[in-house]
């Protein structure tokens, strides 16, 4: 039976369901298969799906396309062994946010050039909704996931714990797990991240060497790919000699175009004095620019602004932003690229690929006196 409530995309439960007829007999080796309208019918779905449907099959050699005549059943002793043995979930916590899109290009591209189908699991950062995916991965007998950690966006409430469930659950189930852009403290499993606490240190050493003293911090969620890029950003100060001041890191409690936003803006520039706000992505430096705007703040002639990503718009803003350039397309293939070594090389110690980012200078840092 097809679930269109699964996670796993129609074509592959289709694909899935055809092989088990082969299996069970039901199509017998040299069979012609039912026409691709009949399939459609059956299944209440679009030709299309069934061309993708059956595609996977003759790619695992299940069946032959012979034209003009259809499809039709190989023999088993050419057919590959395991019709599921070649997917994984990839679990990421929104797919709207501006740096799943290059991350998921990648993954999906070095795994279809692998022979391996995706499953795109978006958790909304809701851990309840990653642990509901993971036990339908488990279930439906996936080789394991790529999993982006879903973020801390409570209000300082931790949800590490609960990341680690998920994890664990699994490992417990012999799948395979590699997590991408931060980690599990209290789980150790692969993992690919770029250099945090290089791109938090160079971003700000930038700053200071433009003569800026007063760096504020701005950041949306707690999660270890923050921390350092911020142990970046206070070591930078402690090279230039400037005392580091807990009061410029602020977190932003109301996301997006909101007057608590706003009311952060004033704080930092009027009371604290910044001169320069390094905004820990570049969608919140992006927000930065919409509230600078509407109070009449000019960047960067009254505040330099700062990200971190180089998304696509970065070098489109009305002021091109500075920011570090995140290599995320690379950093999902290098995930694929580790969880194919991880289920070769069950037996050796876990990994940390580390790949290094660049800063981006553009026009949005006045340089002081």
């Amino acid at each position: 039976m097809i679930d269109k409530d699964n996670p796993i995309p129609i074509y592959i439960q289709i694909k899935d369901d055809i092989f088990n007829d082969i299996e069970t007999g039901k199509y017998a080796s040299g069979e012609k298969l039912p026409a691709e309208r009949i399939l459609a019918e059956k299944y209440d779905v679009t030709r299309i799906t069934i061309s993708k449907a059956l595609k996977l099959l003759v790619d695992q050699g299940f069946i032959e396309v012979r034209r003009g005549s259809g499809s039709f059943v190989m023999d088993r002793k050419h057919a590959v062994v395991g019709s599921k043995n070649n997917i994984i979930g990839v679990l990421v916590p929104d797919i709207q946010r501006g740096i799943m899109v290059d991350l998921i290009r990648g993954i999906e591209d070095a795994a279809m050039a692998a022979g391996y189908n995706t499953i795109l699991c978006n958790t909304d950062n809701q851990w309840e909704k990653a642990n509901i995916y993971i036990n339908q991965l488990i279930g439906n007998g996936v080789k394991g996931a790529i999993y982006y950690p879903v973020q801390e966006i409570e209000n300082g409430v931790k949800i590490g714990c609960s990341n680690e469930e998920v994890v664990r659950k699994l490992i417990d189930n012999n799948k395979t797990i590699i997590l991408v852009d931060h980690e599990c403290k209290n789980v150790t499993t692969d993992l690919v991240v770029t250099d945090n606490f290089g791109g938090g240190f160079e971003m700000t050493n930038h700053l200071l060497e433009m003569g800026h003293r007063r760096i504020a911090v701005v950041y949306d969620f707690k999660e270890t790919s923050i921390e350092d890029r911020i142990a970046g950003y206070k070591e930078a100060l402690k090279r230039h000699d400037v005392e580091f001041d807990p009061n410029l890191i602020q977190q932003v409690k109301e996301y997006g175009f909101t007057e608590s936003f706003s009311e952060l803006i004033k704080v930092i520039k009027n009371e604290l004095k910044a001169t320069a706000i390094f905004a820990m992505n570049d969608l919140l430096a992006a927000d930065i620019y919409f509230h600078t705007n509407n109070l009449e703040i000019s960047i960067p002639k009254d505040l330099s602004v700062v990200g971190y990503d180089d998304l696509q718009f970065a070098d489109k803003m009305r002021t091109p932003l500075t920011t570090i350039h995140q290599p995320l397309y690379e950093m999902g293939r290098e995930s694929f690229k580790l969880f194919l070594e991880r289920l070769q090389k069950t037996d050796e110690r876990y990994r940390k690929v580390i790949l290094q980012n660049r800063l981006i200078i553009r026009k949005s840092v006045k340089k002081l006196n």
